[in-house]
């Protein structure tokens, strides 16, 4: 078999693999195992266009980026063009991308699906004027979170301890990001905490951690973009493994619910922290998680919760089960490097498995 990824022009710092340094690691894997590999930067959907004339009957897409450029200067949906075609793909479908990137959309379904959120309101241009009485209304006191809906990586993201600073900090955000909103959600008083989940075939697995910076305690704090770019040092900034039976009840209660609400394929990481008290709420969903080795999140994740191997072990059996999922959902077949070694074939204490099917709720819709 084939995987044929699809980088895009301008579009690389959201995608899995944000540079190709990055991508090439993970193409070395692949080939190791016995995949044929590709790659291409898209400039414009006709480009596109052409790419996707030429896939094979064997080829599995991995599409690295959220959107690809019209030749006039928009942006549109990279896998509505894959979905178009009916070809197979590595990921999420394009209306939960869309869903899961616009924070606010996001925050509907799970709330129409009965799942813990933070309190919210949106701010919009046009009801700037209205800030005051919504936060009033929705929320209730300061301190208040502020994101732009439809960037990730804690880009724009922001605290305000009272209504002047929540006022500038929606200025800010609606000027510097003119195709977002603004969403303000009650601040919770605790460090981040962070699951990942990954999925083959019916099986889950879930990975219970906690996201802290010492120097700035979840309590009082928010992890801003400057948080998340500084490396691990294990020290100030680290990734612990969550042994909480109370947290871990609520995570295997909510996580997989959430992916199954939102229609997430395969990977995913959802954000959350726990209110006054102790109950978890979630704000984050995570639709193309960071794979870039050995820093991003999901992958630090994985080395916390398999500390029994080397990490670059790890991060292999992590890409074998992202494409082992997408392997079996089309019903390719599977190389058996990939069957023999994933995170599903590996030991380790601190991951929480489950079958897929218990877990679902009744699907929202993701109409909005």
């Amino acid at each position: 078999m084939k995987i044929v990824f699809l980088n895009s022009r301008g579009h690389w710092r959201n995608g899995w693999l944000t540079s190709p340094e990055e991508l090439q690691i993970v193409v070395n894997i692949l080939e190791k195992a016995g995949i044929e590999t590709a790659a291409t930067e898209l400039e414009t959907v006709d480009q596109l266009e052409r790419v996707l004339d030429g896939i094979t009957p064997d080829t599995l897409l991995w599409p690295n980026a959220y959107f690809v450029n019209e030749a006039d200067g928009r942006i549109v949906w990279l896998n509505e063009y894959i979905e178009a075609r009916g070809l197979p793909f590595i990921g999420s479908n394009a209306k939960t991308l869309k869903t899961v990137l616009e924070k606010d959309a996001c925050q509907a379904i799970l709330r129409k699906s009965g799942l813990p959120i933070p309190d919210f309101t949106v701010i919009t241009r046009e009801n700037l004027p209205d800030m005051e009485a919504l936060i009033t209304e929705r929320i209730g006191s300061f301190p208040v979170v502020l994101k732009p809906t439809a960037e990730s990586g804690s880009v724009g993201v922001c605290l305000a301890h009272d209504m002047d600073q929540a006022r500038g900090g929606a200025a800010g955000i609606l000027d510097e990001f003119p195709h977002s909103n603004v969403i303000i959600e009650e601040f919770l008083p605790s460090d981040d905490i962070t699951c990942g989940f990954v999925q083959l075939g019916d099986q889950v697995m879930l990975l219970p951690t906690a996201y802290l910076v010492k120097t700035a305690p979840g309590k009082s704090n928010i992890l801003s973009r400057k948080e998340r770019l500084r490396h691990w040092d294990d020290q100030d900034k680290i990734m612990p493994h969550i042994s909480d039976a109370a947290i871990q009840d609520q995570l295997k209660a909510h996580i997989p619910q959430i992916a199954a609400a939102l229609e997430i394929k395969g990977i995913t990481r959802i954000d959350g922290r726990l209110d006054k008290n102790g109950a978890l709420r979630f704000f984050d969903v995570n639709g193309l998680p960071a794979l870039c080795f050995p820093d991003a999140v999901m992958v630090k994740q994985c080395f916390t919760c398999f500390p029994g191997y080397a990490p670059k072990e790890v991060f292999v059996g992590l890409i074998h089960t992202i494409v082992h999922h997408a392997i079996l959902l089309y019903g390719m077949e599977v190389p058996k490097a990939i069957a023999r070694r994933n995170l599903f074939t590996m030991e380790s204490d601190l991951v929480i498995e489950s079958n897929a099917a218990a877990s679902r709720l009744p699907q929202a819709s993701l109409e909005y």
